[in-house]
């Protein structure tokens, strides 16, 4: 029965992207990744990947919009090795432009980023990190969005986690303003995690990564962001503050610059820089997959540099660097992208984590994707 659903769906991808079915389009991505991870001890432990991401897009009906798009989790490894294939649905939601608001109901991608590596004062909390998506941005949703003029608007959000449980205990939701001032993005935003915690604790959505376990979230939050030019630099910050149950309350705080460099006539070098510091161990999840930078004290501090530049039109070199100065703890991330021949995505980055001055571990990840 797996085997059938993966060469349905597969069979659904390949005449989709190759025609167009009923005006209906399709586009997505196939992709394997390869890690390998060396431990201080000498062990080895490598894993083998691959997935199908595909979305329909469809014409609109008047001011309706109706989005699809799901990943498939082994979809190769489970129809030649026996695996278990995964399904998860990305979008599955209605998108109506009211003359006064738009309103969007069903699965669909919920984040308040705004161009930071790490962001202490999300909707959902770890639900990007370092530009990389986790499962816990995509939620059922009931979402509406007031436009107040060009540079400003008010969003409003409920969540489910299970289901559209309209139960004040089972709901999460938020309300968020965005204003343009003097040529700075502002924004206000407060959240409200649901009584009842799902897997990992307050603040985690249905397929969320990088829980905290026993530490859940607290369950009201507010938060600040700002964003503008000061002279050559672009300037960046969040002031997060969350109301504990006991009267423990905990705050975040981030603070970046970014700046780009031209070298020749078209090398540009961009280079980007944080201050991270949570004052609360319940606060960790906003690492994501890098909580192992915690130094599992009270507070967290991290110092995180990235760099970027095009070698040319199809390769660019990275250099990530995260540093916990009170836990010892620093990681390397030299990473190199190139777009092969026939429109293959090639992505090599190797990891190197050191504590205490020792280099306790070193991962490789390479990774094919073809978007199409």
């Amino acid at each position: 029965m797996r085997k059938a659903l993966i060469i349905l769906v597969l069979t659904i991808c390949g005449t989709l992207a190759a025609t167009q079915v009923l005006a209906v389009e399709a586009g997505g991505k196939a992709e394997l990744i390869y890690t390998g991870v060396w431990s201080e001890n000498g062990d080895f432990k490598d894993e083998l990947n691959d997935y199908l991401e595909l979305e329909l897009y469809l014409p609109s009906l008047g001011k309706t919009e109706f989005s699809y798009a799901f990943l498939v989790d082994l979809p190769l490894q489970g129809l030649t090795t026996g695996k278990e294939a995964g399904y998860f649905t990305k979008k599955l939601y209605l998108k109506h432009r009211f003359p006064r608001f738009h309103l969007t109901v069903g699965r669909q991608p919920v984040s308040w980023s705004f161009g930071s590596m790490l962001n202490p004062v999300d909707y959902t909390i770890g639900a990007e990190v370092f530009e990389e998506e986790t499962r816990s941005k995509f939620t059922d949703a009931l979402e509406a969005y007031i436009p107040l003029n060009w540079n400003s608007g008010l969003t409003l959000v409920a969540s489910f986690s299970t289901g559209f449980d309209f139960a004040t205990e089972k709901m999460k939701w938020g309300v968020r303003g965005r204003f343009g001032v003097k040529g700075y993005d502002l924004t206000v935003n407060y959240v409200q995690e649901p009584e009842v915690a799902g897997a990992g604790g307050h603040g985690q959505e249905q397929g969320s990564q990088g829980s905290t376990g026993s530490v859940p979230l607290p369950r009201r939050r507010v938060g600040f962001t700002f964003k503008g030019d000061l002279g050559d630099l672009g300037v960046y910050g969040t002031f997060g503050h969350y109301f504990g149950e006991t009267n423990e309350n905990s705050n975040g705080y981030l603070l970046g610059v970014d700046y780009s460099y031209n070298i020749g006539y078209y090398g540009k070098l961009t280079m980007q820089m944080e201050y991270l510091l949570l004052d609360g161990i319940n606060l960790l999840q906003v690492l994501g997959q890098f909580m192992i930078m915690s130094s599992g004290k009270e507070k967290t501090r991290l110092i995180t540099g990235n760099l970027a530049y095009p070698i040319d039109d199809f390769s660019t070199v990275m250099l990530t660097a995260v540093a916990n100065p009170d836990g010892s703890k620093y990681l390397v991330i030299p990473r190199y992208q190139n777009t092969l021949p026939g429109n293959i995505d090639l992505d090599l980055s190797c990891s190197f984590y050191l504590s205490d001055s020792k280099l306790e571990k070193t991962a490789i990840s390479v990774g094919l994707s073809y978007p199409f």
